[in-house]
């Protein structure tokens, strides 16, 4: 059953997270939200694959902070009884249907870091990540005795905001708008700057609440657990809630 919106028509939702993540989120959004919210999908990074080259010797497993990674996994031979340390269950999953078996730390990079110390493995790990990182995984870790192996496993090219993303922000209707990283909340907020439109944001963490560049929000709602279903739940709270 939709949420009771508190505003007729609802205000629109922008989501910017890559096309194909966007569109999947979408879908959860019709099923939580339903039909009456206006959904503009307007990526403001596109994932370009990269051809992975690494060291692969005495390998133990992989370490994935996000499921752009799993692509590369298909182009690797990696040792026999490798793991996939993943950040959460949607990349564990996709790292399992990739045919590695994989953990998940059900949350967020913090959590991964607990995992694998709490557990050293006995080779390297193999960090397949983007062109772009926050934080020092490798430092995090060595005081595990764990040594990280990094290699760039895709790209993430910013995108300029679609013509209909732009009316959105350039209106004066409110607009929702879910960010699931710092860096997309960094891009988003550089897009926004100026916009007429009062921006309610739902965010994954509060180390994208920090990301944040853009204009002051009309309302920011942090999600209490770094993960899809908890940012949901935060987003149909910001619908639900009556305007400041």
């Amino acid at each position: 059953m939709p949420v009771p919106f508190v505003s007729q028509p609802p205000p629109a939702l922008l989501l910017t997270r890559p096309r194909a993540q966007a569109e999947r989120f979408a879908a959860d959004c019709r099923a939580v939200l339903g039909d009456a919210v206006r959904i503009v999908v307007s990526p403001v990074l596109s994932i370009v694959p990269r051809v992975v080259e690494a060291d692969l010797e005495g390998l133990a497993g992989v370490v994935l902070t996000s499921e752009n990674g799993v692509g590369a996994l298909a182009g690797l031979v990696l040792p026999k009884g490798s793991v996939a340390y993943c950040v959460g269950d949607r990349t564990a999953a996709a790292a399992e249907a990739a045919g590695v078996p994989a953990i998940s730390a059900g949350g967020a990079v913090p959590d991964l870091v607990r995992l694998i110390r709490d557990a050293p493995p006995r080779g390297p790990l193999l960090y397949l990540r983007g062109t772009e990182v926050r934080g020092d995984l490798a430092g995090a870790l060595a005081g595990a005795g764990v040594e990280l192996r990094s290699a760039v496993a895709y790209e993430q090219v910013p995108c300029a905001l679609t013509a209909e993303a732009r009316a959105l922000l350039d209106g004066t209707a409110p607009v929702v708008a879910p960010l699931f990283s710092p860096r997309s909340a960094a891009l988003l907020g550089e897009a926004a700057r100026g916009a007429a439109a009062p921006l309610r944001l739902a965010v994954l963490s509060p180390a994208v609440a920090d990301a944040w560049t853009g204009p002051e929000p009309e309302i920011l709602m942090v999600a209490q657990r770094p993960d899809a279903s908890a940012l949901m739940r935060t987003l149909a709270s910001i619908y639900t809630r009556k305007s400041p």
